[in-house]
């Protein structure tokens, strides 16, 4: 008899875990979820680390190493939990990777450039209009993953940056939305003239 194999092509993903949400409420309570900081996790684990060492060498105070042994007890387990929440991909890998490349290319094509920064020609309600305006597509399977509501598979700017980050993150690659920004030194750039210049600047302009 064949073997049955479970198809899981339809299992949800959930970038954040219990560890992430409030006890009683259940509701998301932090920005990102808790394995996407590798600072702080690396912090963590040299914390313990160092503390084991120091209990190996007989560092501390004969009054204080029950306590050290509690703290790297709770420690250890707080580190175990934050590394067993970051999901794994699977079936979906593609899926992500998919939506994390046209979520890249759809920021970077809505972000200034830089020498538009530098020049002076970046319009603050543009810049608004860009980052909470929802003119970004995404999955709303993925979106919701990330904690974040799609309507009609469109999310705001700020929120395609989130998402941005965390598939970045999950796929172990870029995670710096600054990183897609064009510099705008093309000919194309660089040929803009006056009359284009004063509009995007918001000078006036003569002879109206």
């Amino acid at each position: 008899m064949a073997e049955v194999t479970e198809d899981k092509s339809d299992t949800k993903i959930q970038f954040f875990s219990e560890i992430d949400c409030d006890d009683k409420t259940g509701a998301i309570r932090s920005q990102m979820p808790c394995w996407y900081f590798d600072a702080q996790i690396n912090e963590l684990r040299e914390t313990i680390n160092r503390k084991e060492r120091g209990l190996e060498r007989n560092l501390f105070a004969p009054d204080q190493i029950m306590r050290i042994q509690e703290e790297v007890k709770a420690e250890r387990a707080r580190l175990k939990q934050i590394e067993g929440s970051k999901p794994s991909l699977g079936v979906h890998k593609d899926r992500c990777a998919n939506a994390y490349n046209s979520l890249g290319q759809q920021i970077r094509d809505a972000m200034p450039t830089r020498k538009q920064a530098k020049d002076g020609l970046v319009s603050p309600h543009k810049e608004l209009e860009r980052l909470n305006g929802r003119h970004f597509k995404l999955d709303p399977m993925l979106a919701k993953a990330c904690g974040v509501n799609a309507i009609r598979g469109q999310i705001t700017g700020k929120d395609a940056e989130k998402c941005y980050k965390i598939l970045g993150r999950s796929l172990n690659e870029n995670t710096n939305t600054e990183a897609l920004r064009r510099d705008g030194n093309s000919e194309a750039f660089q040929s803009m003239n006056d009359l284009t210049q004063a509009i995007l600047s918001g000078k006036a302009i003569k002879g109206t």
